[in-house]
């Protein structure tokens, strides 16, 4: 052969070598690989889709399950054909050195009878499930028959989605019922860089550009919602608060009201005292003015009785010494009558009785042998006067007085070193 013919043959292989490089494919996870399973009645222990797995956990070949003649692995689905268990759960580590090597990576997926799957603790696919949380009770949405059972339902994943080095694919498959006759997983992850998963890819993401605009959409309709509601919890809050701030200012006009009436009451009830209190007063002062009148219409009385006695001794004087007799006679007579029907010491009793409240009351209780004379001397000595000023009032001597202060010392029971004044003060 020539030399340009090899040439030629050797850019053809180079060609075709750089293809393949270019637009190869690599089965990372492929049928036939050992996963890790769990096939107990319930969930595994926490955070079983990052944590290490315990010794619990088996080990066996996709495709693993039961009642198909696929599977390579056979699980359990526990000692009741009649209740069967409703989940189950599988784990496989894998290496990628270079997450973005490829373009996408492909999930290949058999699953009878729904399939959750998480990518180093964070869910990337379910199918046949319900929204929501997962639980291990939790069952598929329907049933998969026959000739759905071998079909792979096909997920792609972008390069973002994985870490350098360790990643992790945990999986729950879960049945519809729980005497369904058989169960089946299998899984094959794929990297590829092929042209023709391209319109894949686009598609991919226009799916997650619409499911995006559509969350978005769905997260702004959601916050209108919310605004709209706490609008109007500010409304019910606000009109709460009108309407307890009215409750208030009713109950402190009420209160003011209230207080305004008590005191409005006291006062009309202090004015009606106030008036009789006035008008008790006017009538004592009345009746003052009426005792002033009698004390001064008696003194004026008195004056005028001694005015005419001073006339009638005068004119007595110039007759004979009989006749002077007779008509002194007469004149003495008509002072004693004066002297035994005179109001004036009655009127000194009800004043002192007054002044000094119960005194003849008290000192009557005590000493009930006390003549009125004697009382008389009681009174001027209470009220401080003198031997002589009595003396005078009462037109005696004042060794009369003096005398009439032993009797009545006697009579109350007092030694002589006691002051009679200091005495009587008690009462």
């Amino acid at each position: 052969m020539t030399k340009p013919f090899y040439t030629i043959l050797l850019l053809i292989i180079l060609y075709f070598y750089g293809s393949i490089i270019i637009y190869g494919q690599q089965k990372i996870i492929k049928e036939g690989d050992e996963w890790s399973y769990f096939d107990s009645d319930s969930i595994p222990e926490n955070k079983w889709t990052t944590n290490s797995i315990s010794e619990n956990w088996k080990t066996g070949k996709s495709p693993l399950g039961y009642g198909n003649e696929s599977v390579k692995t056979i699980i359990s689905f526990g000692g009741n054909s009649d209740k069967k268990h409703i989940s189950k759960y599988f784990r496989k580590t894998f290496n990628l050195e270079d997450p973005f090597k490829y373009l996408v990576y492909e999930l290949r997926v058999q699953r009878d009878d729904g399939i959750v799957i998480y990518l180093n603790g964070h869910e990337v696919w379910r199918n046949n499930m319900p929204e929501g949380e997962i639980h291990y009770n939790t069952t598929a949405s329907n049933l998969v028959f026959d000739k759905n059972e071998k079909i792979f339902l096909s997920k792609i994943l972008s390069p973002e989605d994985f870490v350098y080095g360790v990643n992790t694919l945990s999986v729950s498959v879960h049945q519809a019922i729980n005497t369904s006759s058989d169960c089946l997983f299998n899984l094959e992850l794929i990297g590829t860089n092929s042209p023709d998963i391209l319109p894949v890819l686009l598609k991919e993401h226009s799916i997650k550009n619409i499911e995006l605009s559509a969350k978005i959409k769905e997260l702004q309709y959601t916050l209108e919602i919310e605004e709209k509601d706490l609008r109007l919890d500010f409304i019910k809050q606000a009109k709460k608060g009108i309407k307890i701030s009215l409750y208030i200012i009713s109950f402190l006009l009420i209160v003011v009201l209230v207080i305004f009436l008590i005191i409005w009451i006291y006062l009309k009830k202090k004015e009606r005292c106030s008036n009789q209190s006035i008008k008790e007063l006017k009538t004592i002062i009345g009746n003052k003015n009426q005792e002033m009148m009698s004390i001064s219409l008696n003194s004026l009385n008195n004056q005028q009785y001694l005015k005419e006695l001073k006339i009638e001794l005068e004119k007595s004087i110039s007759g004979d010494l009989q006749l002077i007799k007779n008509k002194l006679s007469k004149i003495i007579s008509r002072l004693e009558y004066r002297l035994e029907h005179d109001d004036d010491w009655e009127n000194i009793k009800k004043h002192f009785n007054a002044i000094y409240t119960g005194f003849f009351d008290k000192i009557y209780q005590l000493h009930p042998s006390l003549t009125e004379a004697e009382l008389r001397h009681c009174v001027f000595i209470k009220l401080h006067m003198q031997t002589k000023e009595i003396a005078r009032i009462l037109h005696i001597d004042p060794r009369s007085v003096q005398a009439s202060r032993y009797r009545i010392k006697k009579k109350l029971g007092l030694n002589g070193n006691t002051d009679l004044r200091e005495y009587l003060n008690r009462f």
